[in-house]
């Protein structure tokens, strides 16, 4: 009877460990990599110009900032998404005031396709 305990806690705990260890590898890579990251998007699909890039660099590593600190919050997912979408929406009026109208049209066509691709693999996920 003792021997089925302790097996039956040791299993419990190698899968806990494993959820642990999965959980982990599904983190955000840090903010100033996720700001460069964009920021190389950007100044190849925008043609950023030289003195667009260190504006919008600013823009972006501030907000990816921000992510940051809505996902660790305690607040709950409904208070945490609309952060995230008011932050997303103040990001654009940023962006825009450094994009010309060209620049600024194209950022929000590629995101709405980004947008589209990333909810067709959200479908995909759960489906599957």
């Amino acid at each position: 009877m003792k021997k089925s305990i302790i097996s039956s806690l040791l299993v419990i705990s190698i899968l806990f460990l494993i959820g642990q260890v999965g959980a982990q590898e599904k983190k955000l890579p840090p903010a100033s990599k996720r700001a460069a990251k964009l920021t190389e998007w950007m100044k190849t699909n925008l043609s950023l110009t030289a003195d667009q890039e260190p504006k919008v660099q600013e823009i972006n590593l501030k907000y990816a900032t921000k992510v940051d600190e809505v996902k660790s919050s305690t607040d709950d997912r409904k208070k945490k998404k609309s952060t995230l979408k008011s932050n997303d929406a103040a990001k654009d009026a940023e962006l825009k005031s450094v994009f010309n109208e060209s620049q600024y049209q194209t950022y929000l066509s590629k995101k709405e396709e980004m947008k589209k691709k990333l909810k067709g693999k959200r479908k995909e996920k759960k489906q599957g």
